[in-house]
């Protein structure tokens, strides 16, 4: 009787199931994918994830700011226009003299960053080309969940389950809609830059951090969007805020062997290190110095967005007179032709192919930004880095390759000859180079390889219409009730109660008491 009424109590959703699967498992999905923010080291993250899935039969329509630039079948590219591409485009000026707020700084640039890459996006010629198709035409939308919830709106009209992607690792709100759990005393938030390893005061600020960031993006930024998404949709549109509880799953590009391991619901994906395809072949030169350095390579690479070009004069100097001291060979992304006073074993370069050289045997160090690309490929390849984060996720990163043991930590406002030497020569050390291999290994070998777990589930999504098994009741749960808030408080309120009672009725029996002996004397 009662397996009965357990099947009873589940048919109403195998049935909501039943009619969710509609998607002929067969035949090619239409997948859309929408990426309005203009950072290529984003899109280096999503790119890998559509080009697989063209690659695997299903036909991608992708609206970015980065059109490919060889066509390939199966994939349409829908060019984003107007916004300048956040590439080169951070002067290091900006970092000489940085606040103690400086995440609230942050959270403020990238609340601008997201107005302005929603409205530019909901008024682009891209984005009214694919909307042309009727609802229910595309099978799953792909899309950014960053720094607006403004594309929710966009998947709210075309009627098809969403699949999110963050380059980065979990942001403040992402936990609650997709049923996480925070916990600000191991988990750190990504603005704040600590490892998971902390004192009280490091809780207590990093408590009071991922709540504070969480209410001013519901405060502001959600607001935000709902403006500009009404306004082009009509009034009747739901909140993104609440659009985005919809989320069937969520890809996050971190891995637990590099960030940390976290309690993650099974539907956020980790998939850290994506972007790592096979080595092409490096140039002749390249491969050259690579092989005929004899006491190895270091490489110098502070990403894409990051002009080291823009180095104050004294930081510049300071860099290359640590570069003559050493016995390697040094690498160095540079934006110019020339380089002031360059030493014989200082290599500079405008581009390079970051993490075909990092897995070369010879490449010995990596002074890097810890940006999430380069920190991944430092662990994929089994590398000891010098880290000098600048901003944004940098300090979470560079905190946890410091947990690891793999990165030693050079801030930005103490590079100079000396303290470069001093990095350089401790993430040499043996230590961090055994450190390096342990995250390799694990980063590496993994049951199903990124990209094929991000395909089955694009697939499993549209094929399941969302599947909402997946969907956590704890999505809809307040804060308060998820973590029993509201049960301490009726406990603590009986306990008071119960204590209370019995010291009123101690002090009745001692005040009786009392009152027996005055009465005799």
């Amino acid at each position: 009787m009662l397996q009965l009424r357990s099947l009873g109590a589940l048919l109403p959703l195998l049935l909501l199931l039943q009619e969710h699967v509609s998607v002929d498992a067969g035949r090619p999905l239409k997948i859309l994918g929408l990426f309005p923010h203009p950072g290529v080291s984003h899109f280096h993250f999503f790119q890998p994830i559509m080009q697989g899935l063209a690659e695997a039969g299903h036909e991608v329509s992708v609206v970015s700011h980065f059109p490919a630039k060889i066509p390939t079948a199966r994939y349409k590219d829908f060019p984003l226009t107007g916004i300048e591409k956040l590439t080169n485009s951070v002067d290091l000026k900006f970092f000489d003299k940085r606040p103690f707020y400086k995440h609230f700084i942050e959270f403020f640039l990238l609340y601008e960053w997201g107005k302005e890459a929603c409205n530019s996006t909901l008024r682009s010629e891209a984005l009214q080309t694919v909307m042309k198709r009727k609802a229910g035409y595309y099978d799953v939308i792909i899309l950014e969940q960053f720094n607006t919830d403004c594309m929710m709106g966009v998947a709210h009209q075309l009627q098809a389950p969403v699949v999110a992607l963050s380059s980065c690792s979990l942001l403040p709100w992402h936990f609650e809609r997709m049923g996480a759990p925070i916990i600000p005393s191991h988990i750190p938030v990504l603005f704040l830059g600590q490892s998971q390893d902390m004192n009280f005061g490091e809780r207590l600020a990093n408590w009071f951090t991922f709540h504070t960031l969480n209410w001013m993006y519901k405060l502001l930024s959600v607001p935000a969007a709902d403006a500009m998404v009404q306004y082009k949709f009509g009034h009747n549109m739901p909140s993104v805020g609440e659009l985005a509880k919809n989320t069937s799953v969520l890809f996050v590009n971190t891995h637990y062997s590099l960030s940390g391991p976290k309690p993650l619901p099974p539907n956020v994906i980790e998939l850290g290190g994506i972007h790592i395809q096979k080595a092409n072949p490096l140039s002749a030169d390249l491969q050259r110095l690579l092989d005929n350095a004899e006491h190895g390579v270091i490489l110098i690479s502070w990403g894409s967005m990051i002009r080291a070009n823009s180095l104050s004069p004294e930081k510049r100097d300071g860099i290359v007179r640590a570069v003559a001291r050493l016995k390697q060979q040094v690498i160095w992304k540079w934006e110019n032709e020339t380089l002031e006073n360059k030493p014989p074993n200082l290599h500079i370069m405008k581009w390079l192919p970051q993490r075909d050289i990092l897995c070369h045997p010879n490449v010995k160090v990596f002074m890097t930004h810890a940006g999430l690309m380069g920190s991944s490929e430092a662990a994929y390849c089994g590398v000891p880095v010098v880290a000098t984060p600048m901003y944004g996720d940098q300090f979470l990163n560079a905190a946890a390759l410091v947990q690891r043991d793999m990165g030693v930590l050079l801030h930005y406002e103490d590079i100079g000859e000396n303290t470069v030497m001093r990095a350089l020569k401790r993430a040499l050390d043996k230590k961090h180079v055994d450190a390096a291999k342990l995250v390799s290994h694990s980063f590496k070998y993994r049951p199903q390889q990124a990209l094929q777990l991000a395909i089955w589930w694009v697939e499993h999504v549209a094929h399941t219409g969302g599947d909402p098994l997946l969907k956590s009741s704890a999505v809809e749960l307040s804060r308060f009730v998820y973590y029993s808030l509201d049960c301490y408080a009726v406990v603590g309120l009986i306990l008071a109660m119960v204590v209370g009672s019995w010291i009123a009725l101690i002090r009745l029996c001692c005040g009786k008491q009392s009152n027996k002996k005055n009465k005799r004397d």
